[in-house]
């Protein structure tokens, strides 16, 4: 990514800038700090980039409210970074760190160790724009589902938020969407974040093709916690789109 730099018009009343004036972008300045030696030593570059997301965001006027919104949903912070910021983050990681496709598989791991909000757009960004190489065209769905299930082990509930984030981001880029087997499996899981997983990406799928009767069986059959009524809502939609 490239240092934006640009000549500034000069006008008298611009805060004391003068016409040539060289003005840097913060973001930018920030991310360029990281040498070789951090993007090869994971908890150095994890607070590099915990350092950058607050960058240009109004921190004091937003805090209080994105703590709570953050402890609410599970998070372990939520600093109320804009999405285009995260994406200028997440493109910087994949341009300085290309042809490292593992070293970057590993930081998606520790940001979902970590769990902040922001933690968990940029992983949803990372994962859904990594290189396919030769890899299973499902493997995007086999790391998605990891991940879940080590974070559903280390804490309990998973915010629908983080695995909806995912989701989006993985349509959004294209990317295969989640193999009829793989769903079924993980729609007959004990695990309820499993189901949960299912169900959301049914809903992605099944947008615009009818459900094939194995996984109508398994929607049927998913058990999902009470309270759950988000859930609950898009898997009867779902049941409710086959009926005549």
């Amino acid at each position: 990514m490239f240092l934006l730099k640009m000549k500034v018009p000069f006008h008298p009343d611009s805060d004391g800038c003068s016409e040539g004036d060289i003005v840097t972008d913060p973001l930018d300045d920030h991310l360029e700090q990281v040498t070789p030696k951090i993007l090869k030593r994971p908890k150095r570059l994890m607070k590099h980039l915990r350092e950058a997301y607050p960058i240009g965001v109004p921190a004091l006027a937003m805090k209080s409210t994105t703590d709570r919104i953050g402890a609410h949903a599970g998070y372990s912070f939520h600093l109320g970074t804009p999405e285009p910021e995260l994406q200028r983050i997440a493109s910087w990681v994949l341009t300085r760190m290309e042809g490292m496709e593992g070293a970057i598989e590993i930081l998606i791991g520790r940001l979902w160790l970590r769990f902040g909000r922001e933690d968990l757009v940029l992983s949803s960004l990372l994962l859904a724009n990594l290189s396919d190489d030769d890899r299973n065209p499902e493997w995007r769905w086999l790391t998605l589902i990891d991940l879940i299930k080590h974070r559903r082990k280390k804490i309990g509930s998973i915010p629908l938020e983080a695995v909806l984030l995912h989701i989006e981001e993985m349509a959004r880029a294209n990317r295969t969407e989640i193999p009829l087997n793989l769903l079924e499996r993980i729609l007959n899981d004990d695990d309820d974040s499993m189901q949960a997983l299912g169900i959301l990406a049914a809903h992605r799928r099944f947008r615009d093709e009818e459900i094939s009767e194995h996984i109508l069986l398994a929607l049927n059959n998913s058990d999902l916690p009470e309270g759950d009524g988000l859930l609950r809502r898009i898997r009867d939609g779902l049941l409710s789109s086959t009926e005549a």
